[in-house]
This record gives C-alpha cells, structure tokens and sequence, in this order.
C-alpha cells in the first residue's frame, strides 16, 4: 500500500518577520544570555566575603541584647522628654518605709540618735512635693483622720496616675518592642522587614503598656496596701515585677505573629517575659539605693537587654535546623528554619533577604521541613543553587553542607537525632 508523502511545512517571509516572532526570539535570547551570565564559575564571585572581625555583631544573642537595650534607653530618654509624672504613692510608701526603720533602729541603738534624727528630718523635707507625706508628717492629725485624707487625695489622683501609667509603660513598652522587632531584619538590611516588623512590634507595646495600666493600681494595692501602713519592700518589688513581666509578654511577639508561627511566638513571649520580670525587680532596689532617674534607665534598659538575651537565648534552645551565613555581606548570620518553605532570595519579602547580589534571583531557592530532616529545592531564578560545589534540582541537606546562593555561602546546621535502641 502506498504510503501518503507528509506536505512539507511551509512559513511566509511575513509571518517569520511578524512581531510576534520576533518577541519571542528576543527572550529566547534574553533568557540565554541571563542564564549564562548566572552559571559562569562559581569562583567569579561579585561580593567579597565579611570580615570575620565584626562577624560576632551578627550573632543572635549579641544583637537581640543590643537591639533590645538600644530601645530601652530610646524609651528612657522620651520618658524623660516627656517628664512622666512619678506615681506620688510609690514615693509615699518608699518615704515612710524608710522613716519607720530609721524610728526603729533609733529606738533600739542600732543608730545614734542624733544620726537618724537628722536622716528623718530629711525624709520629712519630701513632704513639701508630695501630698500625702504633707497628710502623714501633720501631728494635728489623727491615725483615723490621716486616712481618710489620704484616702481623698488617692480618689482624686487615680486618674493622674492611670494617665502617667499608660504614657509610662506605652511609650517605654513601644519602644522596647520596636526595637527588639525590628532587630533581625535591620540586620539582614531589609527595610521593609525593618518597617513591618517594627510598626506591629510597637501597636503591641503600645496594648501591652495600656494593659498593664487597666490593673496595676489595683494590683499594687492589693499587694502593698494602702498609705504604707503595710509598706512591704518585697510586695512593692513584686508588683514591679509582675506588671513589667506582663509588658515583656507582648513587646516580643511581634515577629512570631507577623511569621504566624506558634514556636516563635512561644520564644518570643518567653523572653519578654524573663526581661520583663528580672528588670521589674531591679527598680525598686536602685531606687532606694539612687534616685528615681538612674533607677528608671537602669530597669527599662534592663527590660530590654534581658528580653532579648531571653529570646536568642531561646531560640538557640529549641531550634531543630538553621543556616549559617560563612561567606557573604552578613556573614555571621544565622536563619532558623522557623518556616515550610524558607524562601531565600533577593526579594525582600524572602525570608533570607540577600541583597546587593545581580546573581540571586528574586526567590531563588526553597528549604523545605520533611520528615526526619530538611530539603532545599532550587528555584527557576537567578544562577544555579550548589550544595558542596555541586548544582542541585532538589536534594537532602545533611549537617554541615555547604549552599551557595549566588555570592552568599550558608551552612546547614540540625539537631542530632536521639537513635532508637
């Protein structure tokens, strides 16, 4: 049976001239050219590796501490701006503490009356600014009569201080959280991170500052009760502690909620909260020991360098994978693998934002979470994705691989796995 001759195919000088063709083959021949710029030798590199003499700075627990203490004296210093309006009970009870073991220690020898005489007159001078010591040091006064005034003066100054709270703790807060959010991405150098990350880190702050506020007058009278009489050091730290705890709770979860991912939020509130709780105890001390200016500085800049040492300190302890930066501008960094994927990538909305690099594509590789261990898959962007000098598709990443993205080299690190028996 005869077989039917195929007609051959047939193309107009007008149709391969077409506009159409010719834009085609013009990215053709841009996607060639791209591609082979991009897997040119590996050892043509268009960064210079970081000096390791600064690598430390990149370190999680160094510059969360930093980030962290940074904020508190930038909270500090708009408190002071800002004059905050001293809570007169803290200084009436710590004024008649005082004055009660001075009276005591007199009494019983331990200091010599003239000593502690003159100790209490200058204790008493505080009466001039305070309206409740003007109540307590009026000997016209009886015990019963110097409540009930005290009591007046408190009615009308719970606003003043509910006020002087929320611009206390919010703005102090507000900063702190900025701070400490921003922290990872200022960094990476991402000022997009750097700008998410710190408006939500201060919006939470800023609650946390207005929350503490709502309960801490009834907190602090419960604890310390009431004009001094049960003026307790322990209970006045205490309270400190507790509300400070509290704010540390919100000013560190702001990455874990923009991430939406639970074990990040977990070591972020953690850390807050051990910051929060070791600077709220500080005050009180300092204050006794200096004035109320040093005492501030000395416990918001603690909040702050604490929350952060609490969170990198955290981080460290529960991570499973991570990759670190060995050669590169941010060499020293380090990335857990908080997410599924981790994109890597010069967009800055990449998880590990390279910048300044032609040959990283805007996401151009992928880690991902498997079972028993973490894969990383090559992106059709930017030059090819080497693991051990070797161009990879899709591959197992074993400890201590070596991944280059473009000029960036990062090395995979994993929690050893317990064998079963």
């Amino acid at each position: 049976m005869p077989t039917m001759e195929k007609e051959p195919l047939k193309i107009s000088w007008d149709e391969l001239s077409s506009d159409k063709v010719e834009a085609k083959l013009q990215r053709l021949d841009a996607v060639a050219r791209a591609r082979e710029q991009y897997d040119k030798p590996v050892t043509q590199t268009t960064l210079p590796a970081k000096s390791s003499r600064f690598a430390f700075l990149y370190n999680t627990l160094v510059y969360m501490a930093l980030f962290g203490a940074a904020g508190g004296m930038v909270g500090y210093a708009f408190g002071e701006i800002m004059n905050f309006r001293t809570d007169p009970r803290i200084e009436r009870d710590n004024k008649i503490h005082a004055y009660e073991e001075l009276k005591v220690k007199r009494d019983s020898g331990q200091l010599p009356a003239v000593a502690a005489e003159g100790a209490m007159k200058e204790i008493a001078r505080a009466a001039k600014w305070n309206d409740y010591l003007k109540v307590y040091f009026d000997n016209s006064l009886s015990a019963d009569e110097k409540t009930a005034q005290m009591q007046e003066i408190e009615n009308l100054d719970t606003w003043k201080v509910f006020i002087g709270n929320v611009l206390f703790f919010g703005i102090s807060g507000m900063m702190i959280s900025t701070f400490l959010s921003a922290a990872e991405s200022v960094v990476s150098r991402n000022a997009r991170g750097a700008i998410l990350n710190g408006s939500v880190g201060a919006a939470m702050g800023l609650i946390g500052g207005v929350v503490i506020s709502l309960f801490y007058d009834q907190l602090y009278r419960v604890l310390v009760g009431q004009f001094g009489t049960a003026a307790d050091e322990q209970s006045a730290i205490l309270v400190r502690s507790i509300t400070w705890g509290i704010l540390g709770l919100f000013i560190s979860i702001a990455p874990g909620l923009l991430m939406r991912n639970f074990k990040r939020l977990v070591v972020g509130a953690a850390g807050g909260l051990i910051g929060g709780l070791i600077g709220g105890a500080m005050f009180d001390p300092i204050l006794q020991a200096t004035d109320e200016h040093i005492s501030r500085l000395v416990a918001i800049v603690t909040i702050g360098l604490a929350a952060g040492l609490g969170t990198g300190l955290l981080e460290n302890a529960i991570k499973n994978g991570w990759i670190k930066v060995k050669e590169g501008l941010i060499a020293g960094k380090q990335f857990v693998l908080y997410r599924n994927p981790t994109y890597i990538g010069s967009a800055p909305n990449c998880h590990v934002y390279l910048f300044k690099d032609p040959k990283v594509g805007r996401r151009h590789a992928a880690i991902h979470v498997v079972p028993g261990g973490f894969e990383i898959e090559d992106l059709p962007l930017g030059s090819r994705t080497l693991v051990n000098g070797n161009m990879v598709t899709r591959t197992r990443l074993k400890l201590g691989d070596k991944i280059q993205v473009g000029s960036t080299v990062f090395e995979f690190h994993e929690k050893a796995k317990v064998q079963a028996a």
